[in-house]
């Protein structure tokens, strides 16, 4: 009995090999073409979010990039693709932290999936900054907020 099943499973696989290939993850690279930044001064920091993490406080990746024309690239490379959430600062001062004032970011952010920060709309969470990854949207375009 366990060679028919195991032949079974073997002679499945082969035969739709669509079956097992869907549930692969390939990993690519991500790019987050960030516009808006009032000033070319300090850097992008980019806060990137999957939906475990601890949004805004817990990212599972930080990086950092140039601004250059007021314009920013930011490249994620093997990341599988799927959902996540991102943020991203003006570090003005090239501090490498979002810097706060009365409790409130003292430094211009953007979010993805078009989200504002406002004082209705409360605090931003995975689901607000939500977008999907694939080999379809793999160019993230996010406009920061002065």
């Amino acid at each position: 009995m366990k060679k028919i099943l195991l032949i079974l499973s073997f002679t499945i696989d082969l035969c739709y090999p669509a079956a097992w290939s869907q549930n692969a993850k390939p990993a690519e690279t991500l790019t987050f073409h960030v516009t808006g930044f009032e000033k070319a001064t300090g850097q992008a920091l980019i806060y990137l979010y999957r939906r475990a993490d601890k949004v805004p406080t817990k990212p599972f990746m930080h990086l950092k990039a140039e601004i250059v024309n007021h314009v920013s690239d930011i490249t994620v490379n093997n990341l599988p693709y799927g959902e996540y959430a991102a943020i991203v600062v003006h570090d003005l001062n090239s501090n490498g932290k979002i810097d706060h004032k009365w409790g409130m970011p003292a430094e211009p952010m953007g979010y993805t999936n078009k989200w504002k920060l406002s004082l209705f709309s409360g605090m931003p969470t995975f689901e607000k900054l939500k977008f999907f990854y694939s080999d379809k949207n793999s160019t993230i375009v996010v406009q920061m907020k002065e």
